[in-house]
């Protein structure tokens, strides 16, 4: 009797993590155009936020989330009994498990659901060789194409990595090790066709060893966070949106839909972000849905974000402007006037360049810190040891998007701003 309850257990908890074959797919509810993410450190006693996604539908959106903690392979999933909000304090029961995430979310038109990959391995709250940023991978799960997964960030600098990859469901759950591939980078075959892919990154420091799973990519791109664009049908972006104006309180930013072509008229809706200082835990702000938002004193310290939201005949797609930050309050001593710009083919092996951007009053000095996001521009981490205004860029990069904080000196003045970012193809 118990291993039949447990049995159907591990089945509900299945479906209702992900069990499925699509991400985010439903007949009735809205379309989800930018997958939701699970950010934090993967520590006991440490808290994991829930970026929701980007979703279209019919008038008013609303949200629910469910926690799951899985084993190791991101299976066997089990709700986590009231863990039903938008952020997770992860428990001793978690440890060694990685945490997975489900969104549902309802418009007049029905729920549709949309998954986050899975993160973790959880480490005990006294572990102090730890992940502190999920790998990602660049590529997409196409038969002959090669992903490359990064190593991530650490708590303390790794001395050597080895690698897993594992084929998953399109949700990235229920998850088993590929044959062989043991290397930080993988050509998918044709039985990866329909499923996600997740890399297994081993770090391990003087005796200390620790693992994480990055990120998910599928061959399916609705939601996966591996295109700028995101779409299955409707109008193709063909020039990046663009936001304009000064990152200071008070100051009206200002939209540009970027290019598209489409099937007839082409309509625009338009949605502002609140981010943290590094690109991540983005939350819709209220009501900011016109091409143009006036900084308020809330958005002090943290960046801006704009999705482009395109639809015409054939259906919808989305895009994703750069960040704009992080705001500062009026009146501040030194403020950038115009953001920074990179430049370059974004191709492995080439360099892009940084300019420094406009500051007032003028900046004497600058240093700079580059950055890899995903391929939203979100979810931004440093790049070790690039503080130049020139990178070069690495097999790593590919699928991200490359940007570089700014900081500029006046006098005894300081501050920093987000370039535009770049994608490396």
């Amino acid at each position: 009797m118990r291993s039949s309850l447990l049995a159907l257990a591990l089945v509900l908890g299945g479906v209702a993590a992900g069990a499925g074959v699509s991400r985010g797919a439903s007949a009735a509810g809205p379309a989800l155009v930018g997958a939701p993410a699970a950010v934090g450190a993967p520590v006991v006693g440490q808290r994991l936020t829930a970026l929701r996604g980007t979703w279209s539908g019919s008038g008013t959106i609303s949200y629910r989330y469910q926690w799951y903690r899985c084993d190791s392979n991101a299976a066997h999933c089990d709700s986590i009994h009231g863990a039903t909000g938008p952020s997770y304090k992860l428990v001793a029961a978690d440890a060694t498990h990685t945490i997975g995430l489900t969104v549902n979310a309802t418009d007049s038109s029905g729920t549709a659901s949309g998954y986050a990959s899975a993160v973790g391995l959880v480490a005990p709250a006294t572990a102090t060789f730890v992940s502190t940023v999920q790998p990602l991978v660049a590529g997409a799960v196409q038969q002959g194409r090669t992903l490359q997964v990064d190593n991530g960030a650490w708590s303390k600098s790794p001395t050597s990595f080895t690698y897993s990859w594992l084929r998953c469901n399109q949700n990235g759950r229920i998850c088993t090790p590929i044959a062989g591939a043991t290397a930080a980078s993988y050509v998918a075959t044709a039985s990866d066709a329909g499923h996600a892919l997740i890399a297994f990154v081993t770090a391990s420091s003087g005796g200390a060893t620790a693992a994480a799973l990055s990120a998910a990519v599928t061959s399916t791109p609705a939601g996966t966070g591996t295109t700028t664009t995101t779409q299955t049908a409707g109008p193709k972006n063909t020039a990046a949106p663009a936001v304009t104006g000064s990152a200071v309180q008070g100051s009206q930013l200002t939209a540009t839909a970027g290019t598209w072509s489409g099937s007839g008229t082409v309509g625009y809706a338009y949605q502002w972000y609140r981010c943290d200082a590094s690109g991540a835990h983005c939350s819709s702000i209220h009501g900011a849905t016109l091409a143009r938002y006036k900084l308020v004193a809330q958005d002090i310290s943290h960046t801006i974000g704009l999705t482009v939201n395109a639809s015409d005949r054939a259906g919808k797609a989305s895009a994703y402007a750069s960040l704009v930050g992080p705001v500062v309050a009026a009146g501040a001593s030194l403020i950038a006037t115009v953001q920074p710009a990179v430049s370059g083919s974004g191709a492995t092996g080439k360099p892009v360049s940084v300019t420094t951007g406009t500051w007032s009053p003028a900046a004497t000095a600058y240093s700079y810190a580059w950055q890899r996001c995903n391929a939203n521009g979100r979810i931004c981490t440093p790049i070790a040891g690039a503080t130049l205004a020139t990178y070069t860029v690495v097999a790593a990069d590919r699928g991200h998007q490359l940007l570089a904080i700014v900081q500029a000196t006046s006098g005894n003045n300081s501050a920093k701003t987000f370039s535009k970012s770049l994608l490396a193809p």
